[in-house]
């Protein structure tokens, strides 16, 4: 019985030494994957990849981080700022939608970026359709990708994230990665067509795997998520007052967020052009990722024929 108490303790003493060594080498990854840029509104985390063409404003989602983003091509670079509140982004840069629409503005003006196109995902959709009305000089175009449009209360949803704790939910991500491609397949997609779409695909996989980890650790993104269900709760966003092209892409099978908000932005901001996903839900950039991507590259070369006066 001593024996089995002290190999028990040794046990648990080797998986929490693991554990720690694993936290400590994947943020030390985090930080030496980015930079940190001073603004005039604060410290900005941030990561500009690709070699040439127009800027993609990959503005993340809830919860996420500068890692939680998009890959350049040959002919689009991939700037992904961290939201104020995640990583290294502190919340002081701005909590509403407006006040981190003009964070971007000051990074892409620290930068020496003149124009982009901005891509909202998901939670990240309400700062960027503020950044797209008020800064109109500084944008090409908008895309709203399963973005949040108006006001709705995601917290009862979304309790099992917000109450998680990080080491929870990295013996949870552990196991998903783990178990196999097909279980991962099964826990986050519910359409089977969905599962085989992503299976076909090993890089659809791989990618799946890489967002999963961008909500971890919580700790270090806590501070944004929370301001995010707060302002998702009374949102006040001027989409009438958007004036740049506009794309609208959206599932309809997408349960996190509704199709109506798609229908919503689609309808208040003039001339938004509103592309349906079918079977398509809030992973579908890893099922759909031939249509989507397609998308995106088409309306970001005709929104930026004027990229080169940058």
């Amino acid at each position: 019985m001593k024996f089995l108490l002290l190999l028990v303790t040794a046990l648990i003493g080797l998986f929490f030494s693991y554990y720690l060594y694993f936290t400590n080498s994947y943020i030390k990854n985090l930080n030496s994957n980015s930079k940190v840029v001073e603004t005039s509104l604060g410290p900005i985390e941030y990561t500009l990849e690709g070699e040439r063409g127009p800027v993609l404003l990959f503005i993340h989602g809830t919860p996420g981080g500068y890692d939680q983003t998009t890959y350049p091509t040959n002919t689009i670079r991939v700037l992904t700022p961290s939201r104020p509140g995640y990583l290294r982004t502190p919340l002081s840069v701005g909590k509403t939608p407006l006040q981190q629409a003009e964070s971007y503005k000051a990074l892409i003006n620290k930068l020496g970026i003149n124009k982009v196109v901005i891509m909202g995902v998901s939670g990240g959709g309400p700062s960027s359709m503020e950044f797209a009305a008020r800064f109109p000089e500084k944008t090409m175009g908008l895309i709203a990708f399963e973005a949040v449009s108006y006001s709705q209360d995601f917290r009862e949803e979304d309790a099992d994230i917000i109450q998680a704790s990080d080491l929870g939910l990295w013996i949870q991500l552990s196991l998903m990665s783990f178990l196999g491609n097909k279980r991962l397949a099964a826990s986050m997609l519910p359409n089977p067509n969905n599962r085989e779409r992503l299976l076909s695909n090993p890089q659809n996989i791989k990618e799946l795997k890489a967002l999963v980890w961008s909500i971890w650790p919580l700790s270090l993104r806590k501070k944004g998520f929370d301001n995010d269900y707060k302002q998702f709760i009374n949102l006040t966003l001027s989409l009438e007052e958007i004036t740049v092209p506009t794309l609208v892409i959206h599932g309809d099978e997408d349960i996190n967020v509704g199709l109506n908000h798609a229908k919503e932005s689609t309808r208040r901001i003039k001339g938004a052009k509103l592309h349906i996903i079918k079977e398509g839900d809030h992973m579908m950039s890893f099922t759909h990722s031939k249509e989507i991507d397609g998308l995106i590259e088409e309306f970001v070369t005709n929104a930026s024929k004027d990229w080169r006066t940058q």
